[in-house]
């Protein structure tokens, strides 16, 4: 759906928004505060804006929150995407609507844009050591008014899934703190005993460091009562952030302090919140800042944790507390070429053949290490002097032979079975595969695969015809239901052997990816049920491909046998 804006005064959003702290807990006025009123200030004031669609339909403000709230879901909802982009695109001052990043991410992609930076791609890559550690020395010597360039860096680098507010030192949380024990005291009378308790904890807190985390919902429907802590610290951060703000523009210099809105879903209802000290990143080291927010996605994408209403809950504490035993990672490369592929990808015309497929997945398979054992067995022979000739032992001028066995990775396949696609639909590209297993004489792993996962059994293709492992195959039971490949990156990840082995899922791509990031094993390819429709297997990919772009920016290099 296009969208067309007429009359409306081009806006910088901004994050600083103040959900009250007493009654009921209603996330979405602050998204239409922050972002629906300012789509909707006029240019003439003796004229409304107006947003119509291509029908000449014109969209209230209740429609308008509708469709940004789309884009905020659980999976990626494609032509919801594509037409907030195009809105924000027309009404704002900086954004860029071919920017791969979700709508989720518009601040992030706001700061870019106003700071000129590249977005971040395959080929463009954002490090601590050549991007952030610069913008915040930048930032601590007033050379910019606010922390755009550090926000977007960071977010850029690394894209926490957080909402974060930055402080220029240590000595400025310690103002913030005094400045919270002021306005609590205010609300003495009605906090709770437990948030009083917590807000006391929270007075202790240090931010000498990088960072400081704390864990405020378990979930968007916890700690949403009146005067919770959850609520009353996000409150007084926005409220200080705003104030600073104020002051800094009076006196035309940068705050001391101010928001990091990483993601929208995070900003109005956040499950965490990282405190930043701005100098302390200044004056680390590269390695100690990458670390420091890897660590922090790292614990943000662990298991759920009970929040307690009587101890504050520390983000990064059991990662922190492991993370000493290990070796300080490597900092990643530097960023590279400037000019990112486009996340649209050109399919073959016609379904790949056997000939396609073989090549691809023999390409794959010589780029991944060699195992130490592993039922994907080859034999490799060399000449050498050192061994005796065997048809003529007694002649040192002739070479001889030395055999060695050496293991490619395993070959696991998960056949999608969901109801849209029949035994007819995937018997080809199965039968493919048991002729590619027979001609490289490798054994399978094979799962299928719908809204649940079966039983992981070995397809063994040794001395059999291609007719009979396809009976074989037929008679193992299968799953069926709906479609969800996240259970399979769990099921590779949460195995070594699994995650070294040659993973392919053979499938129609209908499936959307979830909003959030999540880890998408290396070793895992993707496969089309060839005796479908080719122009519906190339639409769901391509949506596919689109959706996954904050997950896996180049899919489309796992893509086995489709690309042209």
């Amino acid at each position: 759906m296009a969208l067309t804006i007429t009359n409306q005064k081009p806006a910088q959003f901004s994050p600083v928004h103040k959900l009250p702290v007493s009654g009921d807990y209603d996330p979405v006025v602050g998204i239409t505060a922050t972002l629906v009123d300012p789509l909707y200030e006029p240019l003439n004031q003796t004229h409304p804006v107006v947003i119509s669609d291509g029908s000449g339909n014109d969209l209230d403000k209740d429609q308008t929150t509708a469709l940004i709230l789309a884009c905020l879901g659980d999976t990626v909802d494609g032509q919801a995407e594509d037409t907030v982009k195009s809105l924000i695109a027309q009404g704002s001052i900086y954004y860029d609507k071919k920017s791969p990043l979700l709508v989720n991410e518009l601040f992030a992609v706001q700061a870019g844009v106003q700071y000129k930076l590249p977005t971040p791609t395959p080929t463009c890559v954002y490090t601590a050591q050549s991007d952030v550690i610069p913008a915040a020395k930048k930032l601590l010597a007033g050379q910019v008014n606010d922390a755009g360039e550090f926000f977007a860096s960071i977010a850029y680098a690394y894209h926490p899934e957080t909402l974060g507010f930055w402080f220029q030192s240590s000595a400025a949380f310690d103002d913030f703190k005094t400045w919270l024990a002021g306005s609590a005291a205010a609300l003495s009378a009605v906090l709770p005993g437990s948030t009083t308790n917590l807000l006391g904890q929270f007075a202790k807190t240090s931010l000498k460091d990088l960072t400081e985390s704390l864990i405020l919902r378990a979930d968007d429907t916890s700690e949403n009562e009146e005067y919770s802590f959850a609520r009353v610290i996000i409150h007084m951060l926005m409220e200080y952030t705003q104030q600073k703000e104020a002051a800094a523009a009076a006196a035309q210099s940068a705050p001391e302090a101010g928001a990091l809105p990483f993601l929208l879903s995070e900003l109005y209802s956040p499950r965490t919140v990282v405190l930043v000290n701005v100098e302390a990143h200044a004056r680390a080291s590269g390695n100690k800042v990458a670390n420091e927010w890897k660590l922090i996605n790292t614990s943000i994408g662990q298991p759920v944790k009970v929040v307690s209403n009587r101890q504050l809950s520390k983000l990064t504490a059991l990662p922190r507390a492991a993370a000493k035993a290990k070796q300080a990672a490597q900092n990643t490369g530097a960023r590279q070429n400037q000019n990112g592929r486009s996340g649209q990808v050109t399919f073959r015309k016609q379904p790949p053949n056997k000939v396609d497929l073989f090549k691809d997945l023999t390409r794959v398979l010589r780029r991944m290490r060699e195992v130490n054992r592993s039922q994907n067995v080859f034999k490799q022979s060399k000449s050498t002097f050192v061994k005796a000739n065997r048809r003529d032992p007694d002649d040192w001028n002739k070479p001889g032979k030395i055999v060695s066995t050496r293991y490619l990775p395993d070959i696991h396949v998960y056949v999608d079975t969901s109801g849209s696609i029949s035994e007819e639909h995937y018997q080809q590209s199965v039968i493919m595969l048991i002729s590619l297993a027979k001609k490289m004489n490798v054994n399978l792993y094979f799962n299928s695969f719908s809204h649940m996962l079966s039983q992981e059994v070995m397809l063994r293709t040794a001395n059999k015809s291609v007719n009979q492992i396809w009976n074989e195959f037929r008679r193992i039971p299968k799953v069926s239901g709906g479609t969800e490949y996240k259970q399979i990156w769990n099921y590779i990840n949460a195995s070594p052997e699994r995650s070294r082995r040659l993973s392919l899922v053979i499938t129609d791509f209908e499936w959307t990816p979830p909003s959030r990031r999540v880890d998408h094993p290396k070793n895992l390819f993707y496969a089309p049920c060839s005796s479908m429709d080719w122009d519906t297997i190339t639409y769901y990919a391509q949506h596919f491909v689109k959706g996954m772009y904050h997950i896996e920016p180049a899919l489309a290099r796992r893509m086995l046998g489709m690309v042209a």
